[in-house]
């Protein structure tokens, strides 16, 4: 079979397709045959050498994948031969055959196509940890969602429309704010794609607050810190993009409002924690599988929740374009430019037989 393999960190054109031996199922584990795979900022952090994940060489980066189960190993009660499934690893899935374990995956609803499949359980289930587990979002409260026009940002925006809050989208460009518009964002800020110096980070926070509460709300200047409006400012910021960005947001917050970090596109942020003190707020680091790992046997509920959203019609992932596994570092690439909107996959040749 075929895989993208890494034998050495830093550019991403190290990732090259290669010949490698099948994997053989084991105890507990089944063997998906791959047609779709969900493309994700961690691959990036993997090839280049970033990530906080061990990685012995070679590996094969990829976080998730949707496939048709070719091989069922020994205790192996949940799972078929022939089962379309999608499932989520800490790599592996770029390649044609991967194995999972039997908890790594999950029967693909009918009424969703394999591409979809694909994109929809990392960001689906990251978003809805942390919008509804860590900030515990309520109806008819107020979320700002920043890089709107991401996977994660607009499941983001997916689900906090699903718990019945306001949302409002930031991003770079105006079509990937078209992007999270469509998926029912109710208002939207424009932020520029350059790293912001300290006057377009008051801009920023000024458009951020205003858009938050309307024309007639309170909005203080980046000084005044302590200065919180009953009507200002964000219940809960999620924030995937960092960089200068996070300031401004994190000074957007309302009172006992939750900041959500959820990673870093645009670089590690450094902010100040006064606005955190004098709002009695929160700053949340938001990192799913560890607590996966550590309280296990969740899961299940929460996918069964998340393909209801699907049903609904609520949780849509927005895929944009569509690739060849061997042009994973292209793709890639394109993401660590921020030039990708909604979601991408890379097709397998398993796809078309």
């Amino acid at each position: 079979m075929r895989a993208m393999v890494c034998r050495e960190f830093g550019s991403l054109e190290n990732l090259k397709v290669e010949n490698v031996s099948t994997p053989e199922v084991g105890v507990g584990t089944v063997l998906v045959e791959i047609h779709s795979i969900g493309v994700n900022f961690t691959d990036i952090l993997a090839v280049s050498g970033r990530s906080q994940l061990k990685r012995q060489f070679p590996f094969t980066p990829g976080v998730e994948a949707a496939g048709i189960v070719i091989a069922v190993g020994e205790g192996v009660t949940k799972i078929r031969l022939g089962q379309r499934v999608l499932g989520s690893k800490p790599q592996g899935t770029y390649a044609e055959e991967v194995i999972f374990l039997e908890d790594e995956i999950f029967p693909i609803p009918d009424s969703m196509d394999m591409q979809t499949a694909s994109t929809f359980y990392v960001v689906a289930l990251t978003a809805d940890y942390a919008i509804s587990d860590r900030a515990k979002l309520l109806a008819n409260e107020t979320m700002l969602v920043l890089a709107a026009g991401g996977g994660a940002g607009l499941a983001a925006v997916e689900v906090g429309k699903a718990i019945g809050a306001k949302v409002v989208a930031a991003a770079s460009s105006r079509e990937k704010l078209d992007l999270a518009i469509s998926r029912g964002a109710d208002a939207a800020v424009l932020y520029p794609s350059e790293k912001l110096d300290i006057e377009s980070q008051k801009n920023l926070m000024r458009e951020l607050i205003d858009c938050s509460v309307g024309d007639n709300g309170y909005v203080p200047s980046i000084g005044e810190i302590n200065s919180v409006h009953d009507n200002a400012g964000y219940n809960v910021v999620f924030d995937g993009v960092g960089g200068t960005y996070a300031e401004p947001a994190l000074r957007a917050l309302a009172w006992h409002g939750r900041y959500l970090s959820i990673g870093f596109a645009a670089g590690v942020p450094r902010v100040s924690l006064a606005p955190v003190l004098f709002k009695d707020g929160d700053i949340m680091g938001i990192q799913p599988v560890d607590d996966q790992v550590r309280l296990p046997g969740r899961n299940p509920k929460r996918m069964e929740k998340l393909f209801g959203w699907f049903d609904q019609g609520f949780l849509r992932p927005q895929i944009t374009a569509t690739y060849r596994m061997e042009d994973a570092a292209k793709v890639l690439s394109m993401m660590s430019e921020r030039k990708v909107k909604g979601r991408v996959v890379l097709i397998t040749e398993r796809s078309k037989m």
